[in-house]
């Protein structure tokens, strides 16, 4: 099995040429997210090639930074198998570990990002395939949360922990205000407030995921009105999954 001239650009300048999507990819990530607990040594990621064809799988991690190439990422981890061929209906184990190379918070989570490169192989027996042929790589990106040890509560129970409030126009119109006390992530899937039609959505932005002992601001709709008691609010957790929930509004 051939991997064109687009499969190498591919993997070298990722940035011009990869999508961040694992909707058309043939290999899928076996999660959503990956939790590395300080106490482990390593953590293991399980890909699948769902396609009918070969696929050459670069995996890496940055440190948030989309765009940045596996080479020039600066990262306290080792992935192995960093690159790899994966048949078809087929799967790799790729192991993380963590380097010890970073002086990272004791009291609180880090996140990072895993990266998984698809490169699929050019058309087989087809000799009118250009030698400047590109092939389009995609790229699949989940985040990978590193959790140091001790760390007080529980990351599925930290969005019970959140403090909400509604607070006074500043500069536009109200605002909800989430302070997050606790020492994990919590990344919301959506937020909606009560409204004389029922719910709406509030617009969540860049702000989905609310740092540990951080806090956010969100802008309410003008027609919204601020005599709201309560919201809700949808989570993802370390399995992927949503969870609803209504929480009280502080005053």
């Amino acid at each position: 099995m051939r991997y064109g001239v687009g499969g190498y650009l591919a993997l070298c300048l990722l940035g011009l040429i990869d999508c961040v999507s694992s909707a058309s990819a043939s290999v899928v990530i076996g999660g959503t997210r990956v939790v590395y607990p300080a106490s482990q040594r390593d953590v293991s990621v399980q890909l699948m090639n769902q396609g009918d064809s070969p696929a050459l799988v670069q995996v890496w991690i940055d440190a948030g930074d989309a765009g940045v190439t596996p080479e020039a990422a600066r990262v306290p981890f080792v992935v192995l198998p960093p690159l790899s061929r994966i048949e078809p209906a087929s799967g790799q184990v790729v192991r993380i570990a963590f380097t010890g190379e970073a002086d990272l918070p004791e009291n609180r989570e880090s996140v990072y990002w895993l990266n998984v490169l698809d490169v699929p192989p050019l058309p087989e027996g087809d000799d009118r395939v250009p030698q400047n042929y590109m092939q389009l790589a995609v790229r699949s990106r989940i985040k990978l949360f590193f959790r140091p040890r001790g760390l007080k509560g529980n990351a599925n129970q930290a969005p019970e922990s959140l403090n909400w409030s509604l607070t006074a126009p500043e500069g536009g119109g109200p605002a909800l205000r989430v302070e997050n006390p606790t020492p994990y992530h919590v990344s919301l899937a959506r937020l909606r407030i009560p409204s004389a039609a029922g719910y709406q959505t509030v617009p969540l932005g860049d702000r989905s995921m609310l740092d540990p002992l951080g806090s956010a601001r969100f802008p309410l709709p003008a027609d919204l009105p601020e005599t709201a008691e309560s919201i809700e609010i949808t989570t993802i957790n370390d399995f992927g999954g949503r969870v609803t929930r209504t929480v009280p509004l502080a005053r």
